[in-house]
């Protein structure tokens, strides 16, 4: 039997991690080098030489003394968790499929819960910010969709026990997903349907859905081209070939989300639904993966714990 090529890639091993990023010294001379890739340039006055200040970790311009550090201005900012343990928490949360949930990563990097939990989201809103520039092209396939445990009250479209969101799949020319977004929506109503559409998808999309109506809107926008299906009550999905691979992506993701964490607060739905987003962005290349979120949170702005306690905006 054939062997899925993606699936049984390897990836980053624990005994390489810890011989490449065992060290705090390893971890900022990596940071170093995503920084200031064509070398050292003072932010003040641009000089090129420096010096290095050991015992405070600082980078000195010999010019006009400013000093900085490979953490400064970046999602590692004003941290005292050494980084050998912020590398180990990327490793646990892009080498990981379903995820890891904050209680298990603060056993596996010896934290407290709250300093894991601000670990955990920090990573995951940098993952949000950075494949939110992104907008989707070509062949798309839409649905609605929604996060949320089983309680009492209205259920489906409008259930205030539940997040809803569009899971949106790019197809390419032999009908195979490239790119995935998940999107929280306040509700789905044509605006908010259509504020989505306009920020997520480049002009001259051709979108298929199901029959759902707020979907039409679509069609009045950037000259999109809509294609909706009508949907029987228990559709064989196999038989619609747009569906299959959006109804899979989005099985695999909900059954890691159940397993993996159980419970989660709704106005952090974007920042979860964001963490498989982005691995699964980038599932063709495994061992890349570590360095994409090293490089990733090394652009991301600092994040105060305010600011993350904060519910994500929705579209």
């Amino acid at each position: 039997m054939s062997q899925n090529k993606i699936q049984f890639q390897e990836g980053l091993s624990l005994p390489e991690f810890f011989e490449r990023y065992g060290t705090n010294e390893q971890c900022e001379q990596v940071l170093f080098n995503v920084r200031w890739s064509n070398g050292f340039k003072c932010e003040a006055c641009d000089h090129e030489s420096f010096c290095y200040i050991k015992s405070r970790h600082t980078y000195q311009c010999t010019r006009c003394k400013h000093q900085t550090s490979v953490k400064s201005n970046t999602l590692f900012h004003s941290s005292n968790i050494p980084l050998s343990k912020w590398f180990l928490a990327n490793y646990l949360t892009s080498q990981n499929k379903n995820g890891i949930a904050a209680l298990a990563l603060k056993r596996h990097i010896g934290v407290s819960y709250k300093t894991a939990w601000k670990i955990k989201h920090k990573l995951m809103q940098a993952m949000a910010e950075q494949d939110a520039k992104r907008r989707l092209s070509g062949l798309i396939t839409l649905e609605d969709a929604y996060l949320g445990g089983r309680k009492e009250g209205k259920r489906g479209r409008g259930s205030a026990n539940k997040q809803p969101f569009i899971a949106a799949v790019n197809l390419n020319k032999k009908g195979r997903p490239t790119y995935v977004k998940f999107t929280p929506l306040k509700s789905f109503t044509g605006p908010n349907i259509g504020r989505w559409a306009t920020h997520h998808l480049t002009p001259a999309c051709v979108v298929a859905t199901d029959g759902f109506a707020s979907f039409k809107v679509i069609s009045k926008i950037n000259e999109h081209k809509h294609l909706p299906t009508t949907m029987k009550k228990d559709p064989e999905t196999g038989k619609i070939p747009y569906f299959n691979w959006i109804n899979t992506i989005f099985g695999n993701v909900k059954s890691a989300l159940t397993g993996t964490y159980r419970s989660g607060k709704k106005e952090y739905s974007e920042r979860y639904l964001a963490e498989f987003q982005y691995r699964i962005n980038r599932r063709f290349n495994l061992r890349s993966l570590f360095t994409s979120l090293i490089y990733t949170a090394a652009y991301t702005a600092p994040l105060s714990g305010e600011l993350l306690k904060q519910a994500v905006n929705c579209t």
